[in-house]
């Protein structure tokens, strides 16, 4: 295998050499044991009780290419050295389980609490050019209440977060920690299947023989990407009308609404088609002839805030929510309440948005999750012999 030198700018100390594994013309599946990441390598260590999970994964597939809102040399060395973020979504999240919705997120160990949200507003790390405060951790966490969206993400009501605009943007500041991304690859073949089907024509009951396609699934597993994304996120407004950040939060303070809610999402910057491409085609090389699906499905991926009140509670309950929509009714004067039409201002702001990146090329990542790939064995006999079973059958 040769190897490349070259100069990682972000994640590694300033003209630090890494080296990095070219893909070689034949790939074969590596027995040796996962690499460490580079990151990993060069990054502070984290604090106790802030261990990554790796729960993978149940959410939806990142964006393809979202706009990535850069910040400068200075204030991504100014991050480079502080330690890394409390992870307070995945010290709670149990391994292969789905957090439970409304459940309360726990309180990570070690980490102070802030007493004064505009003592640690104050004084930030730095203020990027979108007028955000980037606080460290260390300073103290929003005591605000919090609840699992399951794998969306958090969710909160807390009282001290409708009142004033330092708790809200320490708030985002706390639980603006790294999604969690995952490399999923599932094996699947059709089968046709046969069925026994009470049918009743001309005022008589009899059975009916019919077939259908079923999909089968014949493997699936996940690899975590959540190590190779930075882990600090650039927050920053995408409203039409050129509100920053704190505009935002000072709109959702002085709103009377009671459906009102505040919502940022995060969006991780990466080739993920250039990824994919990798995947599939090594998938494919080691023998894999049925179908072949390579998503990236990401989970913590949203923070939201909403107004705590009897018709917020009406609205976020999920059966109420789907009576609502079955009597229509309800849901269309609600909907109307909260300004979901163009003749009313918009009450449910989702115009924050937190951009992460991956600072690595597909080459890199592919290379770094190579030895965690693999498919069974499938011949060309075996094939054949399926296509057979299909028309004969």
């Amino acid at each position: 295998m040769q190897t490349l030198q070259l100069t990682v700018p972000l994640g590694v100390s300033e003209g630090q050499q890494i080296q990095v594994p070219v893909l070689s013309p034949a790939p074969v599946v590596q027995q040796a044991p996962f690499p460490p990441h580079p990151m990993q390598m060069q990054a502070p260590p984290r604090r106790q009780g802030c261990e990554h999970a790796t729960p993978l994964l149940g959410a939806v597939d990142p964006p393809e290419a979202p706009v990535l809102v850069p910040m400068g040399t200075p204030e991504l060395a100014a991050l480079n050295q502080q330690p890394f973020p409390a992870d307070v979504y995945t010290a709670g999240v149990k391994q292969g389980g789905a957090p439970v919705a409304g459940q309360p997120l726990p309180l990570v160990a070690g980490v102070p609490v802030a007493e004064s949200a505009q003592a640690v507003i104050s004084q930030p790390v730095l203020t990027t050019a979108a007028g955000m405060p980037v606080v460290n951790s260390v300073a103290g966490l929003s005591p605000a209440r919090t609840f699992y969206d399951g794998w969306n993400g958090i969710t909160s009501c807390d009282r001290r977060l409708q009142d004033s605009v330092d708790e809200l943007m320490l708030f985002l500041n706390t639980h603006n920690t790294r999604p969690l991304v995952g490399c999923q690859v599932e094996g699947w073949h059709h089968e046709r299947r046969t069925r026994r089907r009470r049918v009743v024509r001309d005022g008589k009951e009899h059975w009916e023989t019919e077939s259908y396609i079923e999909r089968v699934r014949d493997f699936m597993y996940k690899v975590d990407l959540t190590p190779f994304v930075y882990p600090f996120g650039f927050i920053t407004s995408v409203d039409a009308a050129g509100l920053s950040v704190p505009d935002l939060c000072q709109k959702f303070v002085n709103d009377t609404n009671l459906l009102k809610s505040l919502a940022m999402k995060k969006e991780v910057d990466f080739d993920f088609n250039g990824l994919h491409s990798m995947v599939y085609g090594y998938i494919r090389s080691l023998g894999w002839r049925r179908g072949l699906t390579v998503s990236f499905p990401k989970a913590n991926a949203s923070v939201r805030v909403y107004h705590e009140n009897w018709l917020s509670a009406m609205w976020e309950n999920c059966c109420c929510r789907i009576l609502c929509h079955l009597t229509l009714i309800p849901c269309l004067l609600m909907r109307i309440y909260r300004g979901d039409c163009c003749c009313h201002e918009d009450h449910a702001e989702e115009d924050v948005r937190s951009y992460f990146r991956i600072n690595y090329q597909a080459i890199q990542v592919f290379e770094g999750i190579r030895s965690q790939l693999w498919a069974p064995g499938f011949s060309g006999a075996a094939r054949a012999m399926e296509l057979l079973r299909n028309v004969f059958w």
